[in-house]
C-alpha cells in the first residue's frame, strides 16, 4: 500500500471511530454480518491537518502500519466475499493501546450496529478489556496473533497456535529425522528451561549459554563442531544479535566442519527480519516451525497488488485469513467438540486452521507448518 493510500485509509478510520458518531447506519441485508476490528491505528497520534506531517508520523509508527496492513488484507477478503454474494460490514475500532478507550468505542458501535464478531487485538495490552466486553455482549472475539492468552472466555477464538504446540511439533520432527548427528544447543540465560526440553529428546546434546559466553562465542562454537560428521545446532533465543552471530559463526565453519544444520523451535523475530543474512540461513538449511507459510507461497499476491499497489506482508495475509475464518464460523460451518478434540480444519492462504476446544473453555488453533530453507527457497516439510 502506498504511503499516501495508507494515510487516506487512516483518515477514514479516524472519522469512523469518533465514539460512533459518524458511523453510517448498517443496511438491513439478510445474511450480512458486522465485524469490528479492534486495532491500534493510533489516530490520536496523527496530524490530519497537515498531510505531509501526518505521513511522516505514519512512516515512523510500526503499530499504525501493522494495523493498516492487517486491515488492508481484511478489506480485500471482504471485497472477495462481496463478489460471492456474502455481505460483511467492517467497523474499525482504534484501541489506541488503551483498554478503556477500546471498550468505549466498542460500546458506542454496539449501541447502533449489529456487531456479530470482533477481530483483535494484535497484542495482549488491551486484551483484558476486550475479553470482558466479548463476554458481556456474548460476541465471539478472534485473536489473530496472540498465541497464549491469559484471560480467556468461552467466546474467545485463539487464531494462532501456542508456542508450546509449535515447539513440540518441531522437536518431534527433529527426533524422527535424527540419525546420530552431534547436537549442540545454544541458548540465552533466560531460555534455559526451553533448552532443557531439547535435552530431553537428545540426552547427549551439548549446551552453550550464549549470554555467559557472549565474548567468546566464536571460540566455544568452533570447539563444539564435529569436523567429520554432521552437526545439528538448535538455537533458543529471542535476541536478534545472538541469532545473527550464531548464523554468521556457523556459516563460516562450514568450510572446516562436517555438515551443519541450524534449527530453532520457534520462528521468532530474531530470525524473521532483514538484518540476519538469508544466504547464511539457507547454507545452514535453517529449519523451524511457524503459524503460517512464508510469503513465497502466496498465490493471491497479484490481487493484493492490484488493490493496494504493493505486495502483501505476512500481517496483511493474516488479516485476509482472519476474515475468511470469521465468515466460516458465522456461517455455522464450525462446531464445538469435546475438550481437546479436533472439530474443524481449514487451510487459509498461508494459515492452517486446526481448531480444538481448550481445557479453559475457549477455542484454540493448533495449526502449524514446519519450514526449511534450502537453495535460497523456503520448503514446507510438515503440517
Amino acid at each position: 500500500m502506498k504511503l499516501k493510500q495508507l494515510f487516506c485509509v487512516l483518515a477514514l478510520v479516524s472519522m469512523f471511530t469518533l465514539q460512533g458518531q459518524n458511523v453510517p447506519a448498517k443496511p438491513q441485508i439478510k445474511g450480512s454480518w458486522g465485524i469490528a476490528f479492534a486495532l491500534p491505528f493510533r489516530t490520536d497520534k496523527m496530524d490530519f491537518i497537515d498531510p505531509a506531517l501526518g505521513q511522516k508520523i505514519l512512516e515512523a509508527r510500526n503499530d499504525t502500519k501493522s494495523s493498516l496492513s492487517f486491515y488492508s488484507g481484511a478489506l480485500l477478503a471482504i471485497k472477495r466475499l462481496d463478489s460471492l454474494g456474502v455481505k460483511v460490514h467492517p467497523y474499525p475500532v482504534d484501541t489506541q493501546l488503551n483498554g478503556s478507550v477500546a471498550q468505549s468505542e466498542l460500546e458506542a458501535l454496539y449501541a447502533v450496529h449489529d456487531i456479530d464478531y470482533l477481530i483483535g487485538p494484535l497484542s495482549d495490552r488491551v486484551l483484558p478489556a476486550l475479553s470482558n466486553w466479548s463476554a458481556q455482549r456474548k460476541t465471539p472475539i478472534f485473536l489473530p496473533s496472540i498465541s497464549d492468552a491469559q484471560q480467556v472466555n468461552s467466546y474467545m477464538i485463539q487464531g494462532v497456535a501456542k508456542n508450546e504446540t509449535l515447539r513440540k511439533q518441531l522437536l518431534d520432527y527433529a527426533k524422527r529425522e535424527w540419525k546420530g548427528q552431534r547436537v549442540t544447543i545454544i541458548h540465552d540465560s533466560e531460555e534455559s528451561a526451553q533448552a532443557q526440553s531439547i535435552v530431553q529428546r537428545f540426552p547427549n546434546a551439548q549446551k552453550v549459554d550464549a549470554t555467559a559466553n557472549s565474548n567468546r562465542l566464536l571460540e566455544v562454537l568452533t570447539q563444539k563442531m564435529d569436523t567429520v560428521n554432521s552437526n545439528w545446532v538448535f538455537v533458543e533465543t529471542a535476541n536478534l544479535k545472538t541469532a545473527s552471530s550464531v548464523a554468521s559463526i556457523l556459516s563460516s565453519q562450514l568450510r572446516f566442519s562436517g555438515h551443519i544444520r541450524l534449527w530453532s523451535p520457534l520462528y521468532t523475530n530474531a530470525f524473521d527480519n532483514e538484518v540476519i543474512d538469508f544466504k547464511q540461513l539457507s547454507d545452514l538449511n535453517y529449519t523451524t516451525s511457524a503459524v503460517q507459510e512464508p510469503l513465497t507461497f502466496v498465490s493471491w499476491g497479484s490481487q493484493y497488488f492490484a488493490e493496494w499497489a504493493k505486495y502483501p506482508d505476512k500481517i496483511a495475509v493474516r488479516g485476509y485469513d482472519s476474515v475468511m475464518f470469521a465468515v466460516l464460523q458465522l456461517s455455522g460451518l464450525t462446531t464445538s467438540s469435546p475438550e481437546g478434540q479436533k472439530f474443524f480444519e481449514w487451510a487459509g492462504v498461508t494459515h492452517p486452521f486446526t481448531m480444538v476446544q481448550d481445557p479453559r473453555g475457549h477455542q484454540v488453533n493448533q495449526g502449524f507448518v514446519l519450514i526449511s530453507l534450502k537453495d535460497m527457497e523456503w520448503q514446507v516439510i510438515g503440517r
